[in-house]
């Protein structure tokens, strides 16, 4: 057998490996210890609202033997919020109304970008509507307000994304 000559070479490979190896770990330490942000999320207001159950906290001078609690209180927007999917408003001054067609009574004008909430019902037919420069050929849709009202909007009027629809006239 013959034996090996140390050398250089094997001081090198291990440089190279052990180059290879932290470069490494520098690149995957940052990316397991960051946090994910959303683009559309809304920043909470405060702890209270931020909660899908609010409650509300009194401030009473108490002895040190009594216990005081508060109860839970749920608000119509936490509960609209974890039962149905959030649509933002594209056109502003979207009308919404009573029933799904142009002649029906105007419940509310929605501004652009205002957040309501899609109550899983859609009309069956599509419906050809110009609006102005593009005519859109989509089907109404139920929507909730923050506030509690319920109506239909056009469903060229909505997204999942906020973002201003083109081809409106303003």
């Amino acid at each position: 057998m013959t034996k090996r000559k140390a050398g250089i070479l094997p001081k090198v490979e291990f440089l190279i490996i052990g180059v290879f190896f932290i470069s490494f770990l520098a690149w995957t330490i940052p990316k397991c210890s960051s946090r994910i942000v959303h683009e559309d999320s809304e920043p909470a207001e405060n702890a209270l609202t931020s909660n899908p159950v609010d409650t509300v906290v009194a401030l009473i001078p108490v002895r040190a033997d009594t216990l005081v609690t508060t109860n839970p209180i749920l608000t119509p927007s936490s509960v609209i919020a974890n039962d149905y999917s959030s649509l933002y408003i594209t056109i502003n001054n979207l009308k919404m109304r009573r029933s799904p067609e142009l002649k029906a009574d105007v419940i509310a004008e929605l501004s652009l970008f205002s957040k309501v909430f899609f109550m899983n019902e859609v009309t069956d037919s599509l419906y050809e509507i110009n609006l102005g420069y593009e005519v859109a050929k989509e089907p109404w849709v139920k929507v909730r307000t923050k506030k509690g009202k319920e109506g239909w909007v056009y469903g060229a009027g909505v997204n999942y994304y906020k973002k201003k629809r083109s081809g409106v006239m303003d």
